[in-house]
């Protein structure tokens, strides 16, 4: 498994292999960083899943976990550690596809922007007995609690038996906190009021964290979540690094354009296809 620790702007690489690796600041430490307290990070890597768990309190992406709570780390999650320091967690990098042939290739190439994925939203238990737990939410509402007849049943005695609820509004979702005493949190805020659920947010009931994943619209062909900064090439820039007004940025293909060559590509690669097997 990857990783990546950031001290004072500067990113140190590294990776772990499977087993049970002790983080921090002592000589004694598996992994040794300078500037950590000794022994503050125990990282169980099993069969790809990371559990974190410290002997004081640190953040997953700002959500603060407390001391002796083994936690659920997924890739692209960022751990706040002391002093400003952090440890990101690196996604695996993806295998290239073995080549099958030209044609096969380029059908692929024109049928991909067709063949988009279609997964419901998500809550991933992050600690806990339910830990590495998945449960899609695919009703209009979705009761969490530890007594029977829940959608989705904690085995955390900090739960109550009835303690929150998902609802389902439009493209997107909205948490509710069922007047329970022990309160309902996101991302670290007690929810005072019914709240949207965003992807990557991190609610928290009792002792457990659970994390939500937004579904994939396959309408739209995007993640629902909030807007997102706009990004822009570097053609759109001046060379002083300013933004070019929209009137300046250069236009970009159209759909059309790039399925008539693909289409080019795919005769092509027949024709030569049909020349190699004449010439054999």
């Amino acid at each position: 498994m990857r990783f990546e620790f950031e001290h004072l702007g500067t990113p140190t690489p590294f990776e772990l292999t499977e087993g049970q690796h002790l983080l921090g600041g002592s000589p004694e430490d598996h992994v040794h960083l300078e500037g950590l307290p000794p022994g503050l990070l125990t990282l169980r890597i099993e069969s790809q899943r990371l559990m974190v768990e410290a002997v004081r309190s640190f953040t997953v992406n700002s959500v603060r976990v407390m001391p002796g709570v083994s936690r659920l780390v997924l890739p692209g999650e960022v751990l706040g550690l002391p002093e400003g320091m952090c440890l990101r967690v690196l996604a695996e990098p993806s295998a290239p596809e073995r080549g099958v042939g030209t044609v096969a290739v380029l059908k692929g190439l024109l049928s991909d922007s067709e063949a988009r994925p279609s997964r419901a939203a998500t809550l991933t238990c992050l600690t806990g007995l339910d830990v590495g737990r998945c449960h899609p939410l695919a009703e209009a509402n979705t009761d969490i609690g530890r007594g029977e007849g829940v959608a989705l049943r904690l085995r955390d005695r900090a739960v109550s038996r009835l303690h929150a609820r998902i609802r389902r509004e439009g493209p997107g979702f909205m948490l509710e906190d069922l007047g329970t005493p022990n309160g309902v949190f996101l991302n670290g805020l007690r929810l005072e009021a019914p709240g949207p659920l965003v992807d990557g947010d991190v609610v928290e009931l009792g002792r457990s964290l659970l994390r939500f994943q937004a579904a994939f619209d396959d309408a739209a062909g995007a993640v629902c979540r909030a807007p997102a900064p706009l990004r822009f090439d570097v053609g759109e820039r001046t060379e002083a690094g300013a933004l070019l007004p929209p009137e300046r940025r250069p236009r970009r293909s159209s759909e059309g354009w790039l399925i008539a060559a693909g289409a080019a590509l795919v005769v092509l690669g027949l024709l030569l296809t049909a020349l190699l097997a004449a010439a054999g």
